[in-house]
């Protein structure tokens, strides 16, 4: 072997004993961590929710960066970015009724190494009868009689929640009417726990119509009057003439006949063509509260909420 050789094998080897070498000075250089998870339960509406908190320290003191994530049993079930602290939150509300071991795993970064916390062994309640919720934007109308107005209803899965919804309201004031579009909902199994279903709820009030609020009698010289008196001032007269006894008598019969006729046969007919429109006064003004109910049926038991909507008729 040359010298040359040799000595271009020896400054290679010593370029890679270097790069070994800063490799491990970087391993080195990482701070070890220790990573802690806490658990607290709380029991709503009959199933539980978990808040958890990890911590991740190091033993040079420095803060450590980058992500957390709850592991249960090789799957994850939630990860979140470390605070400037070193602290990590978590809340889960869908864990199933039966025994759950989860664990924080800190993934570490440049500066620090990764580690993992003792498990936490949780046994959660099992999640609420299936329902939902109810709610109205704005919660308040002000119209004027005869007009409308809007407010849009919004239903969310509770526990997911599934099936058909009728929406009706009463405590509605006189001449007032709401209808709904859609007149139904339906949550299905892929309805958003966030975004539900929603409704828009028309509320129409009636104005006053008719003759100004009176109602007008025949007049004098109206034609039904005209029709009582003609026949008995035509028989006046006739009956004015010399007549003998049972002439007088026969002319007497046929004025009252006639008499009766016109106002029998005149009497309806004169109504039905020329009676006033019955008053209607509309909608009161005042202040309602109506109530807006959602309900829906399994066919056994019935869920139903409702909530209030404010009516003010100006």
């Amino acid at each position: 072997m040359s010298k040359k050789i040799w000595v271009r094998r020896t400054a290679q080897t010593a370029m890679a004993l270097a790069l070994v070498a800063g490799f491990s000075a970087m391993a080195n250089a990482q701070a070890r961590t220790h990573t802690t998870l806490t658990a607290e339960t709380r029991d709503v509406a009959g199933k539980t929710i978990v808040g958890f908190t990890g911590q991740v320290t190091s033993d040079d003191g420095s803060t450590a960066t980058g992500a957390v994530r709850l592991v249960e049993s090789g799957h994850d079930l939630a990860g979140t970015a470390l605070a400037n602290g070193g602290e990590a939150l978590f809340l889960l509300d869908g864990l199933k009724q039966g025994e759950h071991t989860i664990q924080a795993v800190y993934d570490g970064d440049a500066d620090h190494t990764a580690s993992v916390s003792q498990a936490v062994t949780l046994h959660p309640m099992a999640a609420g009868s299936p329902d939902f919720s109810l709610a109205i934007t704005p919660a308040s109308l002000s119209m004027k009689a005869g007009n409308s107005g809007n407010s849009t209803l919004t239903l969310l899965p509770v526990n997911a929640f599934t099936g058909f919804i009728t929406l009706s309201c009463s405590g509605l004031p006189v001449g007032a009417s709401c209808t709904f579009t859609p007149a139904n909902l339906q949550m299905t199994a892929t309805t958003s726990p966030t975004a539900g279903v929603t409704a828009q709820l028309s509320m129409v009030t009636t104005a006053p119509a008719g003759q100004n609020g009176k109602l007008e009698l025949p007049s004098k010289g109206s034609p039904m009057a005209l029709a009582i008196l003609l026949p008995g001032v035509i028989g006046l007269g006739l009956l004015g003439r010399k007549r003998n006894l049972l002439g007088r008598i026969s002319l007497l019969v046929l004025v009252a006949g006639l008499g009766i006729m016109a106002t029998t046969a005149c009497n309806p007919r004169y109504y039905y063509l020329n009676h006033p429109p019955t008053y209607n006064g509309g909608t009161p003004k005042g202040s309602y509260t109506i109530t807006v109910t959602a309900q829906s049926s399994n066919g056994v038991t019935a869920t139903t909420h409702s909530t209030p909507l404010a009516l003010t008729v100006q």
